[in-house]
């Protein structure tokens, strides 16, 4: 049944096309590519055009990103190349940054390989630069750190664990 339909419909479309007129059949072939034109134009052209400007915009923001992360990866890079002066005692190094950061321990205890500092009252900026020293010029690194804000504003009383 829907079969017969279906060639109802379509005969009905192809005579239909044959009582036109060769005019008439250019005029509706002409409309309908216009139409397809548009469409095309619509749904493909307009949304290239649309992503070809943004993606201009952000194109200058992506460079700098870029320049930016080389600049980063190349002073990485020079880190890596830089060895920090060897110093045989890790007592003598703490003591030398803390010394050189003006900063005073209360304890200094050695655990194993192990060096455990404790700052009663330390300026938390002092701490990352104490901290950021020690990486770099003595090659010591902070395996546990537990910092607990004090009454003054920008003071802590911090514990930190040492090792090389």
């Amino acid at each position: 049944m829907a079969s017969a339909l279906e060639l109802d419909r379509r005969e009905r479309l192809t005579h239909w096309w044959r009582l036109r007129t060769r005019a008439e059949r250019a005029m509706l072939v002409a409309a309908a590519s216009l139409f397809a034109a548009l469409l095309v134009w619509l749904m493909v052209w307009l949304p290239i055009q649309g992503d070809i400007a943004r993606l201009t915009r952000e194109l200058g923001a992506q460079r700098a990103a870029l320049a930016q992360a080389r600049i980063q990866a190349d002073a990485l890079a020079g880190l890596e190349r830089m060895t920090p002066a060897p110093v045989r005692e890790v007592r003598a190094a703490v003591d030398l940054a803390l010394a050189q950061s003006g900063i005073k321990a209360s304890a200094i205890d050695r655990t194993g390989d192990d060096l455990r500092v404790t700052l009663d009252g330390v300026s938390f900026n002092a701490l990352t630069s104490l901290l950021e020293s020690l990486q770099r010029d003595a090659a010591l690194r902070v395996v546990d750190l537990t910092a607990a804000a004090r009454v003054e504003p920008g003071m802590v009383r911090a514990e930190l664990t040492l090792r090389r």
